[in-house]
């Protein structure tokens, strides 16, 4: 089996990143104007904490792949 290059995880990491970032400022603009915007604010935060743990999986998928261990 081919190895995915490492390009491939630390742009899945910045994705993950960047959708967690723009889920907070979601948040936090909804639950201060007191408006609901295809969903609660709290789901929000719920999406951006699930995108930050996607992108350190990602990074460290590709330490182990590395054989660096994080442990």
């Amino acid at each position: 089996m081919d190895r995915i290059p490492t390009t491939s995880y630390l742009w899945i990491s910045r994705l993950g990143g960047f959708v967690a970032i723009a889920c907070l400022i979601v948040a936090v603009v909804t639950a201060a104007t007191d408006t609901v915007l295809m969903a609660l604010p709290r789901t929000y935060v719920e999406i951006s904490i699930a995108a930050f743990l996607f992108a350190i999986w990602a990074v460290l998928y590709e330490l182990r792949d590395r054989g660096i261990r994080s442990r």
